[in-house]
């Protein structure tokens, strides 16, 4: 009966029969292990998702959204991906782009006037994509939502008011790009800003453009500033509404330098710190050790846990940093063995790292929803 059914379906709708179902995500390595553990879980093999997924960035004003984009163009372009860039705040410059390694001349640079025809573009790319089934991935991002005005806006007058424009725009086309985004196999990063919450409950910061946009994402990421100074600051990314590819409500925080953007120095520091919480690197006063050579030593030696730390090879930190730094391979071979153990200790790290600035809200419905 099942062979029947599913014969019929195929005969009566071809187009809709998708067998392709995905079987794995690809993804793009953002080049940072913390953003690619919050994003998929896996700090080696994880980063952006490109397989048919819709990703959203949000936050406040000079947070690092446009550089983190920058960045991720860099990446993509390394990777072998074509990138489009939908510019509707018109605010990047060259200097800018090339100072984060972009090749100016092979991106693909747009600057739309409208939010209608920011849809055109990608739409039209899943058509010419679709009609020579080409299944090389590519980035399109759009930068940025809030600052995209609707056709209806422009032609308006300033007196006159209109409510909720771009959420209807967004509601109507969301729904017709999505299943093309994922026929093509790509990936669509749309960058927003953050508001400031009306409401007398929940998270400080929303953002505009109701709720399609949070229907049609896979994953939402909130930036934050942290700590400014003359030089730089801390970037906390997080993802505190929803994420389809790994459990929500997890955070990391990394330096970033103004002129030398994501630097390997504050990359790998952030690293070390995110080994420290889960415990793979333990600390014995001004040292450190790998617990996992911890693990080894009761294995092979058959002495108990506090034997086998005066035992193990220690380290100072900066030692081990610069070891990360100098040798690919030995930092290869630590994100193998991060990811591995994130793969079999997923409940205890995800519960280690959930954002600590989770309201009372928010803690509440995680643990209501089995999350921890």
């Amino acid at each position: 009966m099942s062979k029947k059914l599913k014969s019929f379906l195929e005969k009566t709708y071809p187009d809709a029969m998708d067998t392709d179902i995905i079987a794995e995500v690809k993804y793009l390595d953002t080049g940072i292990p913390t953003v690619n553990y919050v994003i998929s879980g896996k700090p080696l093999t994880g980063g952006l998702p490109l397989t048919g997924k819709i990703t959203i960035m949000y936050g406040p004003e000079g947070c690092g959204k446009t550089s983190f984009v920058v960045h991720m163009i860099a990446k993509a372009q390394r990777a072998g991906i074509d990138v489009i860039y939908i510019d509707t705040e018109r605010s990047i410059t060259r200097p800018r782009l090339e100072q984060f390694g972009v090749d100016v001349e092979e991106l693909n640079y747009l600057t739309p006037d409208t939010m209608e025809e920011c849809f055109d573009i990608i739409e039209a790319v899943c058509r010419e994509k679709m009609a020579e089934d080409d299944k090389e991935p590519v980035l399109i991002i759009w930068d940025s939502i809030a600052m995209t005005p609707t056709a209806d806006e422009i032609h308006r007058t300033s007196e006159d008011v209109e409510i909720a424009s771009q959420a209807r725009v967004l509601t109507r086309n969301l729904r017709r790009i999505r299943g093309k985004i994922k026929r093509i196999e790509s990936s669509l990063l749309l960058i927003n800003q953050a508001r400031a919450n009306q409401a007398r409950f929940g998270d400080l910061f929303t953002m505009p453009g109701g709720h399609a946009l949070h229907h049609s994402a896979d994953v939402i990421l909130r930036v934050n500033k942290v700590k400014p100074d003359e030089s730089g600051q801390g970037i906390k990314i997080s993802t505190p509404i929803k994420n389809r590819l790994f459990r929500p409500f997890q955070s990391t925080t990394l330096r970033f330098e103004y002129v030398d953007g994501f630097t390997k120095e504050n990359i790998i520091d952030a690293f070390c710190d995110f080994l420290k919480d889960i415990e793979i690197l333990g600390s014995a006063g001004p040292y450190c050790y790998l617990e996992t050579d911890v693990q080894r030593i009761i294995k092979e030696e058959g002495v108990d846990n506090k034997e086998a730390v005066k035992k193990v090879n220690k380290f100072f930190k900066k030692d081990f940093v610069k070891r990360l730094i100098d040798d690919p391979d030995y930092y290869a071979e630590i994100l193998r063995t991060a990811e591995e153990y994130v793969n079999i200790n997923i409940a205890k790290v995800t519960h280690i790292l959930l954002d600590k600035d989770l309201t009372e809200e928010e803690m509440k419905s995680i643990e209501d929803g089995g999350i921890i």
